[in-house]
């Protein structure tokens, strides 16, 4: 059974290009993260489509990834929500709220 279970986790690993995502200042503090891996469908995956699936998880992430006051950067470089990323990339995610807002 754990062979099984270890073989169902690497099948399921190379099906999906994993991405790192990092979380800075308020976005870290309001989301309660620092850092995630998230695997994407494909390796074609825009900037937009990561934060869509980011803000189905509910109110808060909704709220805090708004595409009206985040920032966002791929592998150090500020990027538009067209741009995409890839298999290994790393995705920060910045608010250009100051703490003080609510």
């Amino acid at each position: 059974m754990k062979d099984f279970m270890g073989s169902l986790f690497v099948t399921q690993a190379k099906s999906k290009h994993m991405i790192e995502i990092m979380y800075f200042g308020r976005t870290s503090e309001q989301l309660m993260m620092t850092s995630e891996r998230m695997g994407i469908p494909s390796a074609g995956y825009s900037v937009a489509q990561v934060l869509m699936q980011l803000r189905q998880r509910g109110d808060r992430w909704a709220y805090e990834l708004a595409g009206d006051h985040v920032i966002c950067t791929v592998n150090g470089r500020a990027v538009r929500l067209y741009d995409t990323v890839t298999m290994g990339d790393e995705m920060g995610l910045f608010s250009s709220k100051s703490w003080l807002e609510a």
